[in-house]
Formats: C-alpha cells, structure tokens, sequence
C-alpha cells in the first residue's frame, strides 16, 4: 500500500523491467512487413467488427476493432488471407509482401448463414489464440436472436446468459461477474462511465440496439488501460455514423418504440446520428385488475446523439451523447425519477504505420430524485453521482510487441443526500449532506508479445486516490465500535485540501500456451483496486442507493484474481469449447451491520462492516457456429462470501463466520439455440436455470412489552426457491433484401411456462403465530410481444 509519500522511482524501475523483459525476443524487422487497412460492408461501409483475418493456414491471425481497423506484421514473400465474419462471405486472396501496404475489404451478406448465432471472445481466430481470458465479445447480430423481453432485445439480458455473469431476479438492474456484486463493474458507454445500466425495473438496458456497435466484457484479464473497478469492464460503442447516404432504422413494438436517424454533412467525411426511444408501458399497468398496480405508472425514455469526423486519412474526431429517464409511481402520492446523462470528445490519430494516439474528455452523471406529496409531509430527496474524466492512451506496433502506455485523471463529486420540504405546509426538516469529493489517477503500460508457442500480455497500472474536501471529519474512541456517541473529534477541512491518500500498483498478466491448432491453455492474474463503493442493504439497484468514496474509515477494496483454462475447437471450428476457472479475493470488502440505516445518515461508517470478501467457481461453455441449429450451451459454478474483521459485538456478523453475498448462485445453467426453418423464417429458444439466492428469515419471535419483535437467522442462511424460465421467439427476416426499404417481424413469449419466479420473499404476523412466509414474483406469467423492425 502507498500513500502520500509515493516512490515514483520504483514505478519508472518497474515500467522500464517490463520493458526489458518484453523485448528480449523481438523478431528481426528486415525480414517484415506492415499490413494495416480496415473491413467494411459493401454498399453501407459500416465497420464489421470483430471480423477476423488469419494466414499460414488458421495459425496466425488478427480481429478487426470497433472501427472496422486492423494491423498486423507479416513475414516477407506470398501469403494467403483468409478474411472471415459472421454472416458473410469469406474472402481468400494471395498477396506477395515485399514492402508495407494497406489493404481494405469488402464483404457481403451470405445469406446461408443469416440465422447464426455467436457470442464469442473475439472472433474466431483470438478466442483460441489470444492470450487474454474472460473476454466476451457480443455482436449486436448475435444478440438480435436472443427471444426479447418486451419485444426488444437487449444488451444486458444477453451478457446475463453468458459463463460467469449472473443477476438476482427480474426486476433488478445490474450484473453480478465471477461472484462480485452490481457496484463492483465498470460500465462505459463509448467511454463515459454509466452509473444506472437499465430501464423500467431491469426490463430494459440503457443501450438502444439500433445504435450498438460493439460490446466487450473483460470479466478476466481486464486490460492495463482500466481501472477503478474490481470485478469487470463493459465496454459499450456505438456505430461511426460516417456513411455515404441517409438511413433511418427503428421499431415499433407493444411497450417501446425507437427511431434512430444516420446522415452524413459531408460525404464520407462528417456523420451525425441521432436516436431516440420511449415506452408507453401505463396502459399494460392499468389492465391488471389489482387496485395498487392499476393505478400506478412507468416510462422511461433515451436520446442518443453522435458526430464523427475524419479530419484526413489518420485522423478521426468524434462527439457523443447520451440522456436517458425513468419515472414511476406505485402511489399517487410518491414518484421516482433517475437516470444518466453523459458525453465524450474522442481523437484518434495516427501519426505512421506503427504509431497511433487517443485521447479522450468525457464528463457522466447519474441522478435521482424521490418526490413526496403526503399531506403535511411534502418532500424532494435528490441524490446524484458525476464523474469527470480525461484519458490519453499511446501505442506502438513494433511486431511480434504491440505495447500501450498512457494515463487518465477521474474526478469525484457524489451526492449522498439532499433532502428539501416541499410546500410551506411541510413538516420535513431540510437535511442536506456535504458533497463526497476525490481525485483518481492512473497510469499504466502493457506489452503484448509472443515467444514460440507461447503468447503474453505483460502489464502494470499504478492508481492514486486523493480525498479532498470540503469535508468533515469525525474520529472515534478507540475502545468502542463506531457510532455516534462514541465520537470523540471532529475535524472541519477546507474545499480542495487533501484529507487522505491511497495507492498502489496493480499488476496484469496472461499466458497462452498453444498446444495445437486446436487446443490451447492459458493462465491469468490481475489485481484490481475500488475507491468507490456501492453502499446499499437492498438485494436489487434502487434509486435510492448511494455511492461513497474511500476516507480514513472506508479503504479501497483491493481485488486479487487467479485463472486458468483449457480452450478447444473442434470440426474445424465448427464447435468451440472453453473451461475456466478462477479464484478472488477481495481486501477492505464491506457489508453493513444489522438494521443499519443507510440513507440520509452522514456518519455512515458506523453501519459498515469491512472484512474479507472471496469467490470462485468454474466455467464450461459450448458454442456450435454455423448450421441450420446454431447456439451456446454453458454452465457456471461459482461460490461468493464475506467475512466481517468486526472487533465489536455490533460489529459481528454470523457470529465471525464466513457467509454467502446475497448474490450467491451456486448453479447456472444457460443454453440459447436457433434453428432456421427457412430462408426467411427461424427460430429462437432460449432456457436458464440458477440456484436461488440468499436471504435472512425471522425464526422466532418475542415480546418487549407490547412490541412483538422478530428474531432472524444468521446471514443469508436461507435461499429463496430455485430460477428457472424458459423464452422463445420466431423471426421472419427476409433473405431478399430491397435496396431501399427493408423490414422484419418479431414475434417473442417470455416465461413461456408461466414460472412464478420468487424475487424475494417477506414476512407477515399471524396474531402470535410464527409470521408466515410470502414469495413475491414481479412476472409470474407469459409475457407475449410483437414487434416489427424497419430500416431504409
């Protein structure tokens, strides 16, 4: 651990050992060459990503980025590229290489593989080959065969099916990675960090399909480049609105409806996109014939905008933005409203065959706001998280090594709580927190190598975390568990003075050991350091949950994570197969103590608990590529638990022992298949099943005087009834495509056997009898959806 007094010197001792031992096995550069150009569709010039290109028959090979770009070193004479992509024609040529050139293809649509479905690492040749682990990489193609909820398909619903990713229910947002909990992730949005990650109670993510580009998870072997999370990077692009003509693309469904308009203002040079969605769910509320649904109301809505520009053939400038709202009311007399706002000014140049710099501003904030309107009790409570950000990011191709360096700056500003009477007839009294500040740096390099049989990816971040005021400081007695009869000081600091510090370094590696052409085994490691901290009580994502920064009393969560797995191809790569398994650890975990009051409470740090927080499990996944019957089939099992470092009786949770997270699923099964009935026609099932999660339940009950209270088992002793449900949906996407107009149908049934899935169960007294258990199902029934998509 480092604090204020940081020894630069061994940094730069480490950065330059890294260096060393990377290029002990540079290739020499007489006998290569550079190839670099891009992959586009023919006709609308979008990027393909993730398509791949490979030589010396399968055995060496890039992907595409999100831009459609690649570059790669080749060894002088002819060579055959195969150029390959999912849903399109393969593309062989021979090329002989006696000096560097550019190369940029053009693929089309092949229509025998329309209704296949990947999801895959990296596209075909880096999933086998690459020797990063825990990466997935979702095309938005994939992701439109997953049966929809609501009649659309969604980003977050298709990375839950993935080994490894998990949530608690319906109803919640968020995601649980490799046994970590929802405030744990990094969630960016064309590198904008996005605080609430779904619409209307977790049936809809914040990412609108018509604009995705490309999604990448990194739930192991996070690159160097990211930080201030300890579980996972989700990674979010949206399309380069860069094109040759207008297109409008949309659809219009029973619950949502979207448009999303692409023009260019100069051909081929400068490209807006702007992309709107809503919902008009209240009529789907005001149908059911409970008193208390019926009259209550949800909406949301998003707004996307972008603006590229190619400044020249090595420069690209680019503008987006993001605006998103939900609002419900259960009650008349209570409404919620939260959401995001967020932009980011990206610059991408390079300056020759080798050498390329990005740089990034980008500025996010997650809001909310609970309006009151009892009789003499009017309120608004508003709490808020904003992020500013700036990123500058380096990297040279100096083949068989492509090394990154760079840094990035992120400044806190977090609202705990500010709540104000509404109306000059209100009783509330107006309690407003001081604002939560702090300043994150990073700094970081990577190398990614290769030695034979064996691949490398060497890197090292080292991150800094300033508390800075205003702020005030309380101490506590130290013979006595925090609360606030135990303070014994109080310390007032001034706006921008630094209060307290923390650092350290945070290594990365990952191997690839390439046993054949088919089978490969790679090893892991990273460590990860959080300086802001999720604090909630509440199974699922809540307006109401805070986000707090690391002070004297909350120190970072430092995250160690080992993995090892086995990968195989068979058939030619027909079937893919992989094995994972990990273990973490977290340090300075935190979860809070019994009836703890997290909301409004400026003394926080008195209902928290820190201790030790620990996962493992393992990974099996199966994915068939190609055929009339396409799809993934995987398994997860994986254990989370917490142990408290309380000294105190207040602080003792379990009685010391460790305990499962409340999002503790042992077993997860997924399976997600597509069988094409026709040219036009297919269809589409997709089946999960997970093991319950957690929960406390009242055991007995006993009177204090007239007060009966309930007394509880340990933590999370008990688990509510097993998940399972099982969705279908049939697609009519014709094959005959029209060259201005094109259109097709979805046709979806959720929870196609009606599983009344328990989200949580709850409690009521029985007049002296032990309370008596109730499960709570937010969709116990078929949800059937229609939908018709339309693009020109």
């Amino acid at each position: 651990m480092f604090c204020e007094n940081i020894n630069m010197s061994r940094f730069l001792l480490l950065i330059s050992i890294l260096f060393l031992i990377s290029t002990f096995s540079i290739a020499q550069k007489t006998n290569h060459f550079r190839v670099f150009g891009s992959i586009v569709e023919k006709g609308t010039q979008e990027p393909i990503v993730g398509a791949s290109i490979s030589w010396n028959n399968g055995r060496d090979g890039v992907v595409a980025d999100v831009e459609g770009n690649f570059a790669f070193s080749i060894e002088k004479g002819s060579h055959v590229l195969t150029i390959s992509a999912v849903g399109k024609k393969t593309i062989q040529k021979k090329f002989k290489f006696d000096r560097s050139v550019n190369l940029n293809f053009q693929m089309s649509d092949d229509v025998q593989q329309l209704s296949e479905v990947t999801v895959k690492s990296r596209g075909d040749v880096s999933s086998l080959k690459s020797a990063s682990m825990g990466i997935e990489r979702l095309s938005i193609k994939s992701i439109k065969q997953i049966p929809p909820m609501m009649g659309e398909v969604d980003v977050i619903k298709s990375i839950i099916t993935l080994p490894g990713i998990s949530s608690i229910g319906e109803g919640s947002g968020g995601i649980n990675v490799r046994g970590g909990s929802v405030g744990q992730n990094l969630v960016l949005l064309d590198g904008a960090p996005i605080f609430f990650t779904s619409h209307l109670f977790g049936f809809f993510s914040v990412f609108n399909q018509d604009i995705v580009e490309d999604v990448v998870l990194y739930k192991g072997s996070i690159p160097a480049r990211y930080g201030g999370r300890i579980s996972s990077v989700l990674s979010v692009s949206t399309q380069n609105p860069i094109k040759d003509s207008l297109t409008v693309n949309g659809g219009i469904g029973l619950i949502s409806s979207r448009l999303t308009l692409q023009t260019p203002i100069v051909k081929d040079k400068l490209g807006v996109m702007i992309s709107a969605r809503s919902t008009y769910s209240d009529w789907l509320l005001k149908a059911v014939s409970n008193p208390k649904i019926e009259n209550s109301s949800a909406s949301f809505y998003d707004l996307n905008t972008r603006v590229s520009l190619s400044t020249g053939e090595k420069g690209k400038l680019s503008f987006s933005a993001y605006h998103g709202a939900d609002q419900f009311s259960f009650t008349p007399d209570t409404t919620y409203r939260y959401g995001n706002i967020s932009g980011t000014l990206r610059y991408q140049y390079e300056l020759n065959d080798i050498f390329n710099v990005s740089s990034l501003i980008s500025y996010s904030d997650n809001f909310s706001n609970v309006e009151g309107r009892f009789s003499n009790q009017q309120f608004d409570l508003g709490i808020g998280s904003e992020n500013h950000a700036a990123k500058v990011f380096f990297g040279v191709d100096l083949s068989p090594h492509y090394i990154e360096w760079g840094a990035e700056v992120n400044q806190y500003n977090l609202n705990p709580g500010q709540l104000q009477p509404a109306g000059s007839q209100s009783i509330i009294n107006q309690k407003e927190l001081e604002y939560d500040k702090g300043r994150e740096w990073g700094f970081f390099a990577e190398d990614n190598f290769e030695v034979q049989k064996f691949k490398f990816i060497l890197g090292v971040r080292y991150s800094l975390f300033n508390k800075i005021g205003p702020y005030t400081m309380y101490s506590y007695e130290d013979d006595k568990t925090k609360s606030v009869q135990s303070i014994e000081e109080t310390r007032v600091y001034e706006a921008g003075e630094n209060i307290i510090s923390y650092g350290g370094f945070e290594p990365r590696v990952s191997m690839n050991y390439q046993i054949n052409d088919n089978q490969s085994i790679k090893l892991g490691y990273q460590r990860t350091r959080q300086y802001m901290h999720l604090i909630a009580n509440n199974a699922a994502v809540v307006p109401t949950d805070i986000y707090k920064l690391s002070n004297q009393h909350i120190k970072p969560q430092v995250g160690d994570q080992f993995s090892v797995g086995y990968f195989r191809n068979f058939r030619n790569g027909l079937f893919e197969t992989s094995t994972e398994v990990y273990y973490k650890t977290i340090q300075n975990s935190i979860d809070f103590k019994e009836g703890a009051n997290l909301l409004l409470n400026e003394f926080l740090e008195t209902e928290l608990v820190s201790g030790l927080g620990y996962s493992y499990g393992s990974e099996i996944s199966i994915n068939k590529t190609a055929g009339d019957l396409s799809g993934r089939v995987s398994y997860t099992y994986s254990r989370s638990f917490f142990q408290g470092e309380g000294e105190y009786e207040e602080e003792i949770i379990n009685n010391g022992n460790p305990y499962p997270a409340y999002f503790d699923k042992p077993h997860d099964f997924t399976t997600i298949l597509t069988y094409k009935l026709s040219g036009d026609w297919s269809l589409s099932a997709n089946f999960t099943y997970s093991t319950g999660r957690p929960v406390s339940i009242p055991i007995s009950k006993y009177d204090i005087g007239s007060i009966a209270v309930a007394e509880f088992s340990e933590r999370n002793q008990y688990r509510i009834p097993d998940y399972h449900r099982l969705d279908l949906s049939l697609n009519f996407d014709p094959v005959k495509k029209s060259k201005k107009v094109n259109s097709s149908w979805t046709i979806g049934l959720y929870n196609v056997y009606g599983r009344k899935n328990p989200f949580s169960v709850f409690f009521r007294d029985q007049n002296g009898a032990p309370p008596q258990g109730y499960q709570l199902a937010i969709l116990g029934i078929p949800f059937p959806s229609l939908t018709y998509n339309f693009s020109f």
